[in-house]
């Protein structure tokens, strides 16, 4: 699987690396870490040129798809990406005077967290294969030798 395939398609399954890498370059973009925003951009796109809408739509697109792949390593369905995307549109974890609005971000927050530490099944999935980074570098076993 190439870069492109892991970045732009929905399809098959993704690691724990790949994932922890789009959500760390997400955060790091969300809290102005990064010089450009897309969701800024997104939001202001009237007052900006095409080509930022574009990388924006993009950079968008990425979460979207890693993210779909992220719960298909999982065994879930990648439908699971809307639930969080709205907790991410909806959510304002700065909202002191709005409770629900900060426990609707935390739900987001607590989610991508999980998906960052959760393993993927080993086995084939009705989403496909394993990565083949776990076939390369199996985890050790757990079980005792008697």
């Amino acid at each position: 699987m190439d870069i492109g395939e892991i970045l732009l398609s929905p399809k098959g399954r993704v690691g724990r690396g790949p994932f922890l890498a789009v959500v760390a370059t997400g955060w790091a973009i969300a809290f102005d870490f990064l010089p450009f925003n897309p969701l800024l951009a997104l939001r202001y796109a009237a007052a900006i040129n095409v080509a930022v809408v574009v990388i924006s739509a993009l950079a968008v697109w990425v979460g979207i798809a890693i993210t779909v792949k992220r719960f298909h390593d999982v065994g879930l369905s990648g439908f699971n990406t809307v639930g969080l995307v709205w907790t991410t549109l909806r959510g304002d974890p700065l909202a002191t005077d709005a409770p629900l609005t900060m426990a609707i971000a935390a739900l987001g927050i607590i989610i991508q967290l999980w998906l960052c530490i959760e393993p993927g099944s080993r086995s084939a999935n009705r989403f496909g294969n394993p990565v083949s980074a776990y076939r390369a570098h199996p985890l050790p076993s757990t079980r005792r030798s008697t």
